[in-house]
């Protein structure tokens, strides 16, 4: 039976599609979508109309990426513009008729990948929900081989989605199938791949089905951790070991997670020791790093592993290194405002880095931060210039046409000390500033974000760890701080500042009292009160610690109501799903990784 959209059983048999790309070029759920497309306009070349929107229709259903954790979303946008406002499908475009073509077609697709994505859609949108829906992805899902040459290429995620539909609908006997044959890949041998081991070891836990192999598990991660550090790859050791540790704690084996722990920190400071002659900044980091990583063993521990001992050897070293660390740090400058060669300049500073570790490094070195007396005197000279504008107040409105600020008319008969004036040259550094984060954002972050992506993986645990190593973050936000600070390297910058802009303030607020300042209030009946981020950073003691270009650069981006004033538009609910992931916003989050990644250099919240 046809409906009205022309879609019918007999049109998709008559299509005879096939997934005829060759094995090296498949690259999962994008080259399906590129082969249904590719077919759709041959169609649509010989005049089957039709046939051509058949397979269309099934190209947008191949084209979302999976997010196999999620059970309500497991599907994302292939294509997403946050400032265009575009995007690629997405579950909730299929309309019911689509649907009921799916579940017509879905015994004659003969392709697993194509197959999987019809079945897991109608398990997602069709109510009331089908079981057999479900099973049918799961098995769709884990026909796919597991090879070292495609896990990356969706097959991680199908074998990971179809675990957790069997952990959705109860369907335990797929489990243990499932369960099996990835352990029996995880003890294969992968001679092309050094991380083929680690990565299933690493899904076997996050899916938390090797409570039978646990204490394999761990030995073997241990052994292959050993071996990789023979041959030099303390990156990949480190990965290694660190989830060994976590294999042997879940085991209660404590002799072999203090030794995985212990082997973290040497693969530290060899790394450290081997990168000196190169750069100091990297082996400072490194060095910072290692202490961090003795830091782990627990007290008790200390005495017979001769922590503190080997941690003083360590500072020794890094009186040496750091001295000369920042001043490696690079910045990119390009003259006039051509975009094109700035975003040029920006990808070359951050290609080719060893490690994501090294690429945060360069990454956070595009742009040092705004210059308060520079852009005080680019206002001064412009003001000069176009007196004009100066002759008249202005009222500075929010996005949702409220007053929020009032600036007076210049006082021309007064000096630059009068407040009118004070707040005209307020007013044009502040249109000075966001003119040039316009230009970091679009120029220097996008573009290096975009390349560093395509060159490295940045996981939520590096950035609790960048966390966990960052002096300025306080004890126990390390979990909070990383995750959104992660959250910005998957592009979900209205999740991130949501939680930066409270974690800001009480960074702000933990380095205020290490200072010495007071950063409450006590009340008419007694009661003390924390003080908010504007009235800490009015503070005398915020000036002397965070220097003036921080201090401008803080007030500008979260307090300033003729700044981005981020602070309170999120403490109020003033965001929306278009502001919260703005210029501003992008160069929000940047900024907080800045000053965290700079942090584990120079030990300063300073500039």
């Amino acid at each position: 039976m046809e409906n009205s959209l022309g879609l019918t059983r007999d049109i998709f048999l008559e299509c005879n599609w096939t997934y005829d790309v060759p094995p090296d070029d498949r690259y999962g759920y994008s080259s399906v979508m590129s082969c249904l497309q590719k077919h759709s306009k041959e169609m649509l070349e010989q005049g089957k109309i039709e046939h051509s929107k058949t397979l269309d229709l099934l190209a947008r259903s191949a084209s979302m990426m999976l997010a196999p954790r999620s059970i309500n979303e497991p599907f994302k946008a292939y294509i997403q513009d946050f400032q265009a406002g575009r995007r690629s499908a997405l579950p909730d475009d299929f309309t019911e008729e689509e649907l009921m073509f799916f579940e017509a077609i879905l015994n004659d697709v003969n392709e697993p990948w194509l197959k999987a994505r019809l079945a897991d859609l109608l398990w997602l949108l069709r109510k009331p929900k089908n079981p057999g829906h479900a099973k049918a992805a799961i098995d769709s899902y884990i026909s796919q081989p597991l090879d070292d040459e495609t896990w990356h290429r969706d097959v991680k995620n199908c074998w990971e989605r179809a675990a957790r539909l069997c952990m959705q609908v109860r369907d335990f006997d797929r489990l243990s199938t499932i369960k099996s044959q990835l352990f029996s890949a995880f003890c294969s041998e992968y001679p092309r791949s050094k991380f083929m081991t680690f990565w299933i070891a690493d899904l076997l836990d996050n899916l938390n089905i090797d409570g039978d192999f646990k204490e394999n598990i761990a030995s073997t991660l241990h052994g292959k951790a050993n071996d990789l550090l023979k041959d030099g790859d303390f990156h990949s050791a480190r990965s290694y070991f660190e989830l060994a540790s976590k294999k042997y704690q879940q085991c209660s084996d404590e002799n072999g997670w203090l030794g995985s722990l212990i082997a973290i920190a040497e693969c530290f400071e060899l790394e450290a020791d081997s990168r000196s002659s190169g750069s100091n900044m990297v082996a400072n980091s490194f060095y910072e790093n290692a202490i961090q990583a003795y830091r782990r063993i627990p007290t008790k521990h200390r005495d017979t592993y001769c922590v503190e001992e080997k941690i003083i050897a360590i500072r020794h070293k890094m009186a040496t290194s750091g001295k000369a660390s920042l001043e490696e740090m690079g910045v990119v400058k390009t003259p006039g405002i051509d975009i094109s060669d700035m975003a040029k300049q920006s990808i070359e500073h951050v290609t080719g880095k060893r490690n994501a570790e090294e690429a945060l490094m360069y990454f956070t070195g595009l742009f040092s931060g705004p210059r308060y007396k520079t852009l005080s005197d680019s206002a001064k000279e412009i003001m000069q210039k176009s007196v004009f504008g100066s002759l008249f107040g202005s009222s500075h409105m929010s996005s949702d046409g409220r007053v929020i600020a009032k600036t007076p008319a210049m006082n021309l008969s007064a000096g630059e000390d009068d407040p009118a004036n004070q707040a005209a040259l307020h007013r044009q550094i502040q249109q000075q500033f966001s003119i040039e984060i316009q230009l970091v954002v679009e120029g220097q972050v996008l573009p290096a974000l975009r390349h560093l992506l395509m060159e490295h993986r940045f996981t939520k645990e590096l950035m609790v760890a960048a966390c966990h190593h960052s002096p300025i973050v306080p004890q126990n936000r390390e979990e909070l701080l990383g995750y959104a600070l992660w959250l910005g390297f998957e592009y979900e910058f209205g999740a991130a500042i949501h939680l930066l802009c409270p974690q800001v303030e009480h960074i702000v607020r933990s380095q205020l009292k290490e200072a010495g300042a007071h950063t409450t209030n006590i009340d008419r009946e007694g009661i003390e009160n924390e003080n908010g981020l504007s009235t800490l950073m009015d503070l005398q003691e915020a000036l002397k610690l965070f220097g003036e270009d921080l201090t401008f650069e803080i007030k500008s981006v979260f307090t300033d109501a003729l700044g981005f004033n981020l602070r309170n538009e999120v403490a109020h609910g003033l965001l929306d799903d278009n502001t919260s992931a703005s210029i501003h916003t992008i160069y929000a989050w940047w900024m907080i990784l800045r000053l965290v990644i700079r942090s584990i250099v120079d030990g300063s919240p300073k500039e």
